[in-house]
Order: structure tokens, then sequence, then C-alpha cells
């Protein structure tokens, strides 16, 4: 999965690697296939140069990055460079398609490249299409799901990602986008699945769970869950900690273990133990992590203060 959209962001100079928020169906390649296929070789060596493209084109922005973080540049070629960059990919595809217009791996490439590309309007358009034809195709669904929860309309993603999952239940993936989307979206969530906040919270809650039991050693799917635990109502400080003490044994460097003590500051002070919140601050050093603890900080001095004024 890429994560980046380099022509919709570089075109106006923001050069941000921001990841996006719903996850593509995972793949032997850059495309979004999910069944064990025997893909052409003609098709797979470009799928293989999109993949490079992608890589390339990422390094691009990194290095863009990196020079701006020292230097005020601007670098009117980048943009350019980029459109050429992928028009040859996408030209590719178009050449292959032109000959080969019913290869449904094909046009899953093509639609998932110029969803990468930041031309999602064109990818659904062929998603729709093809979803017509293969109706059974769970991807197909998540995909679709995908576009309408970033495009802002919830109500009708949530259909498409419920079609996925009963395609396909035990697809992690699909379990974490509808979790994900109910999460974010409670109002529609509650609107959609007639269910008040808490239910909706609960329901997030349960399929950030369901999907855990099936991919136990996923770090970002441990904390999405143990979040929830901060909405739920009354808050549960020892299933939150437990929660976040389970993330803690898959974060993979120290960075992602001080982000988790973080969390132990912040079930402490919501528990008002507020010496051990600040030993758990103290602990963390990373400059990353900086303002998330100065804020942490004057949320515990605040709550210190309102708990001394009822006593």
């Amino acid at each position: 999965m890429k994560t980046l959209r380099p022509l919709l962001i570089l075109c106006l100079f923001l050069a941000l690697n921001v990841p996006t928020l719903f996850s593509a169906e995972p793949s032997q390649a850059s495309s979004n296939i999910a069944v064990k296929v025997t893909i052409d070789p003609e098709l797979q060596k470009i799928i293989d140069q999109d993949n490079e493209a992608q890589i390339e084109v990422d390094k691009w922005i990194r290095d863009y990055q990196a020079l701006n973080k020292t230097n005020a540049v601007q670098d009117a070629t980048l943009p350019l460079r980029i459109r050429e960059r992928f028009d040859s990919i996408k030209s590719a595809y178009e050449d292959y398609l032109f000959t080969h217009s019913t290869n449904m791996e094909a046009r899953l490439a093509y639609a998932s490249f110029l969803s990468d590309i930041g031309q999602d309007n064109d990818a659904a358009r062929e998603w729709l299409k093809l979803q017509k034809q293969y109706p059974d195709n769970p991807v197909l669904w998540n995909n679709l799901g995908n576009y309408f929860a970033q495009k802002g309309s919830p109500k009708d993603a949530f259909p498409y990602y419920e079609k996925a999952i009963g395609l396909a239940p035990k697809e992690v993936l699909y379990l974490k986008n509808l979790a994900s989307v109910v999460y974010i979206y409670r109002q529609e969530a509650m609107e959609y699945y007639d269910l008040t906040e808490q239910q909706a919270l609960r329901l997030a809650q349960a399929l950030y769970q369901k999907a855990s039991l099936l991919q136990p050693d996923d770090f970002v799917l441990a904390t999405s869950l143990a979040q929830t635990w901060y909405y739920i109502t009354p808050f549960d400080s020892e299933k939150a900690r437990a929660a976040w003490e389970k993330a803690y044994t898959m974060a993979s460097d120290d960075s992602e273990r001080q982000g988790i003590i973080l969390h132990y500051a912040r079930v402490a002070i919501l528990n008002e133990q507020f010496d051990e919140a600040l030993k758990w601050l103290d602990a963390v050093t990373y400059s990353q992590h900086q303002t998330l603890k100065k804020q942490l900080l004057e949320n515990l001095e605040k709550r210190r203060e309102l708990s001394a004024a009822k006593e």
C-alpha cells in the first residue's frame, strides 16, 4: 500500500507525507488484487514499473522536505517531474488495457494507480464498473468504501465495507476500515445504525477487537483499539491501561515505546494518580514526543488543582 498522494500535494508545493486514513487491499504488487492469480508477465512488468516510480517519487519528496528544513527552497520543476514520471506509467497501463480490456487484474491495478496519484474520482469510476461485473469481489467493495469515507461521505461508505466483510469475514483490513470510519464519523454511524454514541463507540471497539484477534501482532491496530477506551464511559482505567500495555509489547523501537508511555501517563491522570503520571512523563525523552508531554503536564497540574479544590 502506498501512502502518498504526490500530485495532489506537490502541485501546491506542500510536500507533506500524509498517510491515507483508510487502507487499500494488500496485494502482491501495487494493485488491489486480493486473490492469488498468475499475472501476465507484461502486466507484471508495468506493475513493477509503477512500484519503482512510486519509490522514486517518494524519495524526491523526502529530499525536498529535508532540504526545506534548513533552506526556504522552492523547486518549480518538482511537480512537473512527478507528473511526467507518472504519465509514463499511466500510458503503459492504458496501452495494455487497449488490447486487454477484460483483464480484471489489469483494471484493478490501473484503478489502484489512479488512486495513488490522487485521481480518486477516476479510480472510483473504474471500481464501480468492475463492481457491477464482479459483485462477489470484496476488494472492490472495500476500495469503494475507502473512496466514500475519504470524500467525507461515511453513510455511503458503511454499506460497501459491510459487503466486503460479508464476502470476506476474516479479512482484517475490512474490519479495521469499518472500525475506523465508525469511530471517526460517530455521528453518522449513530444515524446509520440507529445507535447512541456509546453504542457506536462499542461497535467500533468490537470491530477493532475482532480484527485484533485475527491479527494479534499489529501495533497500529492495537493502538487504535486502545484509543477507544478514552471515550467509553464510565472510563475504565484498568482496561485502558491493559490495552496500552499490550500495544507496548508490539512496539518496534524506543520511540514507539515512549509514545505508549505517554498514554500510561494519560490513563494515570484520568485516574487521578498524579504522582504515577509524573513518573511516566519524566521517562519520556524523545524530541518528537515533547509537545504532547508538555500538554499532558499542563493537564496534570490542572487536574491536580481541581482535585485539591474538592477536598
